[in-house]
């Protein structure tokens, strides 16, 4: 099974900070005041989510509905959710119920792990979901150029491979990715000389 982070589900978060500091949360928790309080939220490709706890500490009162592929993540987010109100689903954007409107999408450092063709399904399926007055919140790696960013960024693609038998092989453009699917970014947000960023998205009118 591509794309499963059973394995390292245990020590991602660890792995993370070792190497970035909390960089990689900051960035994911910049844009979470701007979720309206009682909006219905998803959460897709969460990891361990510890997000969750950090979306309620901002008074957050909606629905949220959080969805993983890895088992064991899930099972790591269900322990240490404070809350026992969020609707957790094992799987992918295909599980989603029919007919389900989101106002808040949530992806961080989610898109990275598709190849070119699988990551246009996906982002469909998830714009077909946004609420047409919602926004979606995208945090991610991008290319800046820096040989030192492209060295880690082929490091982390190598170390997922083995693994998590990841798909993707290199990064994409998503601001490109987002105009295909006819989204404007309204807000953008950096750390690490632009490695990392965070973008708030809306459907075009």
């Amino acid at each position: 099974m591509k794309n499963n982070f059973d394995l390292i589900a245990p020590v991602y978060d660890g792995l993370a900070k070792v190497v970035f500091g909390r960089n990689l949360k900051k960035i994911q928790t910049h844009f979470l005041p701007l979720i309206p309080e009682n909006a219905n939220v998803l959460i897709i490709g969460g990891g361990t989510g510890w997000i969750i706890n950090e979306l309620f500490n901002t008074g957050f009162k909606g629905r949220l509905t959080y969805v993983e592929t890895s088992e064991k993540m899930i099972s790591l987010s269900k322990k240490n959710c404070v809350k026992d109100s969020v609707n957790f689903i094992h799987g992918d954007e295909s599980v989603l119920p029919l007919g389900q409107k989101y106002d808040v999408i949530i992806t961080n450092f989610f898109l990275d792990v598709f190849s070119e063709p699988r990551l246009d399904q996906v982002m469909t399926t998830l714009s077909e979901k946004l609420d047409k007055n919602g926004i979606w919140i995208c945090s991610d790696f991008q290319n800046t150029g820096r040989f030192s960013h492209q060295l880690l960024l082929w490091l982390m693609f190598r170390f997922f491979k083995i693994t998590s038998k990841l798909e993707s092989k290199s990064l994409l453009n998503f601001d490109l990715k987002f105009k295909k699917i006819s989204h404007s970014r309204s807000e953008n947000f950096t750390l690490m000389n632009g490695l990392i960023f965070s973008s708030v998205y809306s459907i075009e009118q």
